[in-house]
């Protein structure tokens, strides 16, 4: 090797460590705290390539729904309408802007570039992670991470507050204490666990985001994902089926997108009900105005905004029509495109 060689072969190893600087830096592994070990502690190792695809498919959503969020011409006002009932640009700028900077925090949050007030936060990958407790049972401490010890042991209602319930939720089911041995944290809670606790025989929990000022937990309940979705990680293409409903494109991956909402914008802002998840009618324009049938499922604009499951909907949609800067040579005009959104149904 001649000394004129030398300059690039550092080049290469240069943009090599760089490359991989920046893989790292945008790794799942990077942002969350994953635990590791079995479900049966909430650990994710066996799903370590599935949370690496799940990922993928997030940049690859939250990347789509900034690009159509900018775009004027016809699909994005279109998504944008059909989900958050929005008009066209330069009509409701606010609400607009508000969208584009819930994009951009997920976005900020997938590349490493967000640094949450909470610190790192963590995955898991069942709700195994927490342990009940009795009341009376001697208490971890929050310091040490192992329970007191000794004759004037603490007990757990001696560093919990047990909740009273009210006279009218007297017959509701009794809450417990359950403890986490990684955030060092209790949590108040029913009976049973989480991602097998069943509604109507069913068990119908996916994911959930637990947070406090100083840290933040995302559970995917892996086990139930199968009846929550038909595939592993999105499977991009166009629609062939008119009137086809978007959950038969629904994906895995969508719980764990749907989850950074509430990371990046907390719990109290993306408070979920009934409305939230499984709504017929996307949205109504403008909270407090009448939808006219009290019994139809309609969100508000307002709603919507902080609503993660409006955006992760929306992306899954968006991620079926081609980039939009193609669309005109691909399908004979935005015309073509914008009838393609309309083939699906919710």
């Amino acid at each position: 090797m001649t000394w004129l060689q030398r300059p690039i072969l550092f080049f290469y190893r240069a943009l090599l460590l760089t490359l991989l600087a920046q893989y790292a830096l945008c790794s799942i592994d990077s942002v969350f705290n994953i635990k590791q070990g079995g479900v049966g502690v909430g650990g994710c190792t066996a799903h370590k390539s599935k949370l690496n695809k799940w990922w993928t498919d997030a940049r690859k959503l939250v990347d789509a729904a900034l690009l159509y969020a900018q775009d004027d011409s016809v699909d994005g006002p279109e998504y944008v309408y059909t989900f958050f009932a929005l008009d066209p640009p330069p009509a409701d700028a606010k609400y607009r802007e508000r969208i584009l900077t819930t994009l951009q925090l997920v976005k900020d949050l997938i590349d490493g570039e967000l640094q949450l007030t909470a610190g790192k936060p963590w995955l898991f990958c069942s709700s195994k992670w927490l342990e009940r407790m009795d009341w009376d049972d001697v208490a971890y401490d929050k310091e040490t991470g192992e329970r007191f010890t000794g004759e004037d042991a603490k007990k757990v209602r001696d560093v919990v507050d047990e909740p009273t319930p009210p006279p009218d939720e007297a017959n509701q089911p009794k809450d417990y204490p359950f403890w986490s041995s990684d955030v060092r944290e209790y949590f108040i809670d029913e009976e049973d666990d989480y991602c097998s606790k069943k509604v109507d025989g069913v068990a119908q929990h996916f994911g959930a985001t637990h947070e406090d000022l100083t840290w933040k937990a995302v559970t995917i309940c892996v086990q139930n994902l199968d009846k929550n979705a038909k595939t592993e990680h999105l499977r991009l293409g166009r629609i062939q089926k008119e009137g086809q409903s978007i959950v038969d494109y629904r994906a895995k991956s969508m719980t764990l997108f749907h989850e950074l909402f509430h990371v990046v914008l907390g719990n109290a802002d993306t408070q979920e009900h009934e409305r939230s998840c499984k709504f017929k009618v996307i949205t109504w324009w403008k909270e407090g105005e009448d939808p006219g049938d009290e019994d139809q499922d309609i969100i508000s604009t307002q709603e919507a905004l902080y609503n993660p499951e409006s955006y992760t909907i929306t992306r899954s949609k968006l991620k079926k029509t081609e980039d939009p800067k193609d669309k005109d040579k691909k399908n004979g005009g935005s015309e073509a495109a914008g009838h393609r959104k309309r083939l699906m149904k919710v």
